[in-house]
């Protein structure tokens, strides 16, 4: 730890708006979460509320990550400023203005929207786009997928890998469209932007992150049952802030997780994407994973089904789940 007598103002003030917990769970400690505090895993009475702090058995209680610091682990003063601004992920940590507009309502999802009908959805991610059937079924059995009046395929943001209240959606078009992005494609608003489509395969101990959930779904037909105890999620795009979040929120539920896997589009952005995290994260968690013949893993995908049709692997008639729907199912 680099010893230093003083700290600037500049850097004092950066650290005192780091979010507690956020600079606990970079440093290793785990928590899990009891109602609205966090209890800390190896010294049970140790309890976190938002950037508010108790450890019970040694009557010890203050607020935020310096005083916590020196209380905790003994540090100075200038050694926690220190520390606090050279934490793991800390650049994404840092309370700062949201990059996208956020509602200020909480998210409704507009299930009156949906139809019972599955046909169109189910041809464009089957036909089109060439997604496992027995996937395709499995998503719409579990509602994370739906069908809407506009026969738009609707994504579903379900919080906890899949199992939690709906907290936003993707919706992705069916028709083919003469604009830039080929078909309809839109972002329904909620309360948290870094979120994103997500499927947790098994018990977690990993978390993978694609582009957009076409990308995510690609991946996942091309593994097979060969992808398990990881979770699935879509940044739509590109974004740090989805990576950083969707760590801490695992860490939070517990989740032993030891890897970041980027899977990303085989392109520049992609490779610029990869090389700006292992700065900002811990290199050791960053792992990446790149379409090998294609630009994204739809296009990997795609090329692979000309090899091998679907009615050589899917037959209708088997009625026993295997290994790859029984691992959907954790």
């Amino acid at each position: 730890m680099e010893k230093r007598l003083y700290v600037r103002k500049e850097e004092s003030m950066k650290a005192r708006d780091v979010d507690l917990l956020s600079y606990l769970e970079a440093k290793g400690e785990t928590f899990v979460k009891e109602g609205q505090y966090y209890r800390h895993t190896k010294h049970d009475s140790l309890l976190i509320k938002g950037n508010m702090y108790a450890w019970n058995s040694r009557n010890e209680t203050g607020y935020g990550a310096i005083s916590f610091a020196q209380m905790y682990y003994g540090m100075s003063f200038p050694q926690a400023v220190l520390d606090i601004n050279k934490a793991t992920i800390k650049k994404l940590l840092i309370h700062e203005q949201p990059s996208v507009s956020t509602s200020k309502e909480p998210f409704r999802y507009p299930k009156e929207l949906e139809v019972q009908d599955q046909t169109k959805a189910k041809e464009y991610l089957i036909k089109e786009r060439h997604i496992d059937p027995r996937l395709v079924h499995w998503l719409f059995q579990k509602d994370l997928i739906a069908q809407d009046k506009r026969n738009n395929v609707v994504f579903k943001w379900r919080e906890q890998g899949g199992k939690g209240k709906v907290i936003g959606t993707d919706r992705q078009g069916t028709v083919p469209m003469k604009n830039k992005r080929g078909s309809f494609k839109q972002v329904l608003p909620n309360d948290n932007p870094h979120t994103g489509f997500s499927v947790d395969v098994g018990k977690p101990t990993s978390i993978h992150f694609f582009e957009s959930p076409i990308d995510l779904l690609s991946y996942w037909s091309i593994q097979g049952k060969g992808l398990q105890n990881t979770r699935l999620i879509s940044m739509n795009g590109l974004k740090p802030k989805t990576v950083a979040q969707s760590y801490l929120t695992a860490r939070r539920e517990g989740l032993p997780i030891k890897e970041l896997i980027l899977a990303v589009d085989h392109d520049q952005g992609g490779k610029e994407f990869i090389k700006k995290m292992k700065q900002i994260v811990n290199a050791d968690l960053i792992k990446k994973k790149l379409p090998s013949t294609g630009k994204d893993w739809n296009d990997e995908l795609k090329k692979g089904a000309k090899e091998k049709p679907f009615s050589k692997y899917f037959s209708s008639s088997r009625t026993k789940p295997n290994e790859q729907e029984r691992s959907m199912n954790g």
